[in-house]
């Protein structure tokens, strides 16, 4: 599996607060969406959760999100509903300047 960050930034100090909660708790759920383009998922959330599992060797779990109208995400901190069709425009054109992680 291979999944295109949302975003290149990460603060160490809370991939390692991540890390520590994902070793009791386990693979993390995160939403992302299907590229036919990239071949890869776009990650609609959880950087620093897909960071965490990757140096941990544990996969994470996809929720596909790419055939919903609306979804909610959080921005700066904030639940947002934005569209989907929307939201998967801006991701596939950031996917080439992002972080891309394989699994």
């Amino acid at each position: 599996m291979t999944i295109a960050l949302f975003h290149k930034h990460f603060l160490e100090s809370h991939l390692e607060e991540v890390k520590k909660e994902m070793e009791k708790l386990g693979a993390p759920t995160v939403k992302a969406i299907w590229s036919e383009l990239y071949g890869l998922w776009l990650a609609v959330e959880g950087c620093h959760r897909i960071r965490a599992a990757k140096d941990l060797g544990i996969e994470p779990v996809i929720e596909d999100v790419s055939n919903d109208e609306f979804i909610i995400i959080q921005v700066d901190g904030e639940d947002e509903s934005v569209c989907v069709a929307d939201l998967e425009e801006e991701l596939t054109e950031n996917a080439p300047y992002t972080k891309i992680i394989d699994f």
